[in-house]
């Protein structure tokens, strides 16, 4: 390993990505403004007040009083009265409100008969988010009611208040939810986004670099500046790249962490180096890729194309395992699939090194794997580079 000439090669790159502004808009201008695009969407994590439409026909006291307990619940909010379910539906179609609480005549003389009182729910499952809002809000108020009706049932009997109520609740759900106990939606996805937008734009603008080098004919002039030494061409060519996005993960991790105000429960120290590791196989795997192109808009459009179905592949939105096995093995061969699931548990859970090890491994194997496979691409180059003879004048 030459460091004078890894230095130059490094100060090369430097030039062709200031030079070249394609590549300079999706190394530097890209990875900002999607940061502040998709963290705004984001800003608030989680719905509040979702909208909601009544149709109360019984209008009694007892209606009124079980609309009041739904509308003070977290996160829901009663915005629309309508006075039949035809106009109710309309609403819905119109989206003006999430979803339709439907509470029929003869409401409150079941109440007080204690006869069984079915209320109508309608919601709008093509936000699942907000109809799940919805129907957790209208579920504990009706819970609610039925275990207040039961003890009143029980102290009708002569049972003294206190021992109606345990009686009321004969099975009683002590919930502890961890890691993400708000069920927050930002704070589960926000972070995968972030590191989802430096993977990509990292692939563009080294592959586009890769490429350029190959459609100009310069490739070959580079591997004779490293000495045709893997080593010294690899790091000059891709350290550029490797120094600014580690200063990218430094600010992600930062700044736009806590001005977003997502968790880091884990080590800071471990997510650094582990998320250097996990650039430094996507390097080796984008040099390797792009290595077989020889036009920059092609191989941008390829790399951008990979965006979202890589997201998808990796587990984030979907259960891994129950995903087609081919794509499972597919996924396993992606570095963001394991540091997915190491930023899971470093960032969201906080959970213990042993717990992540499994994850680490799996990078490893996948940087030496990508490595190698990089190595054996720049000796077939330089192969047919030395076998190119020079044209006579």
């Amino acid at each position: 390993m030459n460091l004078k000439t890894i230095w130059i090669l490094l100060k090369k790159e430097a030039t062709l990505v200031y030079n070249d502004h394609s590549i300079l808009l999706a190394l530097l201008a890209a990875p900002l403004l999607y940061f502040a695009l998709m963290g705004s969407t984001y800003f608030n994590k989680d719905e509040e007040e979702v909208s909601v439409g009544i149709v109360d026909l019984d209008n009694s006291q007892s209606s009124k009083s079980f609309l009041n307990k739904i509308n003070a619940t977290q996160k829901i909010k009663i915005t629309q009265s309508y006075t039949n379910m035809a106009e109710a539906r309309n609403g819905i179609y119109s989206f003006d409100v999430q979803g339709l609480v439907h509470i029929p005549k003869g409401f409150e003389e079941k109440l007080i008969a204690k006869e069984s009182t079915p209320i109508g729910l309608i919601l709008n499952n093509s936000k699942f988010l907000s109809s799940n809002d919805i129907n957790k809000a209208v579920n504990l108020v009706a819970m609610e009611y039925a275990e207040n009706s039961r003890q009143k049932f029980f102290e009708s009997k002569g049972i003294n208040s206190s021992l109606a109520e345990l009686k009321s609740q004969p099975i009683t759900a002590q919930i502890n939810a961890v890691y993400n106990p708000t069920n927050n939606y930002g704070n589960f996805l926000l972070p995968a986004l972030f590191i989802l937008i430096l993977h990509q734009t990292l692939l563009i603008g080294l592959s586009e670099s890769v490429a350029y080098d190959r459609e100009k004919k310069i490739m070959k002039l580079n591997f004779e500046e490293s000495q045709f030494s893997f080593l010294n061409y690899i790091i000059g060519k891709t350290g550029f790249y490797l120094l600014l996005y580690f200063a990218y993960l430094l600010f992600t991790f930062l700044v736009v962490f806590p001005v977003f105000d997502l968790p880091l429960n884990g080590s800071l120290f471990s997510l650094i180096v582990v998320s250097f590791l996990f650039f430094m196989a996507t390097i080796c795997y984008g040099w390797f890729v792009s290595s077989f192109f020889k036009s920059q808009a092609r191989v941008m459009e390829i790399m951008a194309f990979t965006s979202y179905p890589v997201f998808l592949i990796t587990g984030i939105t979907w259960s891994f395992k129950d995903m087609p096995i081919v794509l499972q093995y597919i996924s396993n061969l992606i570095p963001l699939r394991p540091y997915f699931e190491f930023l899971k548990k470093q960032t969201i859970m906080g959970v213990e090194s042993s717990l992540y090890n499994s994850e680490i491994m799996h990078l490893l194997v996948l940087l030496l794997v990508g490595y190698v496979a990089a190595m054996l691409r720049f000796y077939y180059l330089k192969k047919r580079f030395l076998k190119i003879k020079p044209r006579l004048i």
